[in-house]
């Protein structure tokens, strides 16, 4: 039994561990990156990055689209610093060049994994970090629950927990919850993608424990909401190969349905669980919203418009923005002139026209990265990850370790493995 089990993962032959450095590298970011309290720790980081550039100079070979998004991430990461250190930004500096840098970085590991061809190492890079991935978030449904989830919401658990003197728990956050998001969609294509029962029964578990979380721990109505459009139009795109213009339309019409039931289905929902804090989140997504309150749809809009309207509030703004500032309640946040909800608005408000297109080339260089390696045989499934991926941009933040690790890694993983299996 333990000798099947050595071969369903990958390790039954001496072949595995030719370049084992670079899996190591892999299986270091595997296992820290998913932990939320990684990036707390600054001797983490730094072991991560020197894995990522030993590996990176020892392979030393040409990547093409992956060096061009790796030149134009160090060329957004110049930016952010240098807006830090002449005093434009104020923000901390992990919030304006820690979260980019290692966003980034991510793009290094990409690296590692696009030349590794030994099929064993990708099965175990990919069933591994799946693995970890599903324990953090099953960790973090138990410390909900353990702490008290019926009376707060999950994002304010984490702060609750430190202020007690439990700042060692494994709590994640917003971006932990986003990384979710992404993770379940991934998990979602993989079951769809899989002919073996007991890789189906993995990723449906996976699935369900990071939807239990998004939904119900979590309860943040625009992760669920993301998360179950990326669900339906991964289905559509595995299930019946539609090309990309039905999956726009299917889309579009279920935008424009959720648009004009919104209200009276959330309210129908309201009556139905007595709950005030499901009714606390529910009620984001109506115009009983709090409109100072930025996790209602109603202030989100407004303060994207707040960082369209510093953006184009003069020529300088237009083309170099006014840095990076950051508070926390809604008046602060919004006299900032940053709405810090959308990346994708965000970015024109703080870094100009200049760097929002050093940003936005680079979501089309990793996009054509993939469509290169991949398109063949997963167009469809590569599209709608990139639906999702822009949505989130627009809705929230992405340009984040966490987030950075489902988009650069484990998806890619994922494609090389599912074409491995189909070759």
């Amino acid at each position: 039994m333990m000798h099947d089990f050595f071969h369903y993962i990958g390790l039954s032959k001496s072949t595995f561990f030719h370049g084992f450095t670079s899996i190591f590298a892999i299986l270091i970011i595997s296992i820290l990156t998913v932990t939320p309290k990684f990036y707390e720790s600054t001797h983490l980081m730094m072991l991560w990055m020197m894995f990522l550039l030993f590996e990176h100079h020892r392979l030393n070979k040409s990547n093409g689209y992956l060096g061009h998004l790796l030149t134009l991430g160090v060329v957004f990461v110049f930016i952010c610093a240098i807006y830090k250190f002449v005093g434009i930004s104020s923000a901390s500096m992990g919030y304006c060049v820690s979260g980019p840098f290692l966003y980034f970085i991510s793009v290094l590991a990409l690296m590692i994994i696009d030349k590794c061809n030994n099929e064993q190492q990708i099965r175990f890079l990919f069933h591994f970090l799946a693995l970890v991935t599903a324990i953090n978030v099953a960790d973090n449904i138990r410390l909900s629950y353990e702490f008290g989830m019926e009376n707060v919401v999950f994002q304010r658990l984490g702060s609750m927990v430190e202020e007690e003197g439990n700042s060692e728990l494994n709590f994640g956050g917003s971006q932990f919850v986003n990384m979710t998001v992404f993770y379940t969609c991934i998990m979602f294509m993989a079951y769809l993608k899989s002919n073996e029962r007991l890789e189906k029964i993995l990723f449906g578990v996976y699935v369900a424990i990071s939807a239990y979380f998004i939904v119900i721990c979590s309860l943040k109505a625009s992760a669920v909401v993301l998360m179950l459009m990326s669900l339906a139009l991964m289905y559509v795109s595995v299930k019946s190969k539609a090309n990309i213009n039905t999956v726009l339309i299917l889309l579009t019409v279920l935008g424009v349905i959720a648009f004009i039931f919104m209200d009276n289905v959330i309210h129908l929902l309201i009556s139905v669980i007595d709950s005030d804090r499901i009714t606390e989140r529910l009620i984001i997504f109506t115009n009983e919203g709090d409109v100072t309150d930025s996790s209602s749809f109603v202030s989100r809009s407004n303060l994207w418009s707040v960082s369209i309207d510093t953006w184009l509030s003069s020529i300088s703004s237009f083309f170099f923005g006014i840095g990076n500032h950051n508070w926390n309640d809604f008046m602060t946040t919004a006299n900032s002139g940053i709405g810090n909800h959308s990346d994708i608005l965000d970015v024109l408000a703080r870094y100009g026209i200049i760097g929002a297109l050093i940003l936005y080339l680079s979501f089309k260089l990793y996009y054509d990265y993939l469509r290169y390696n991949f398109g063949t045989s997963y167009e469809y499934e590569i599209f709608v990850f990139f639906i999702l991926f822009l949505a989130m941009g627009l809705t929230k933040k992405v340009i984040h370790p966490l987030p950075a690790i489902m988009i650069f890694i484990l998806f890619p993983i994922t494609l090389k493995y599912f074409s491995n299996k189909e070759s």
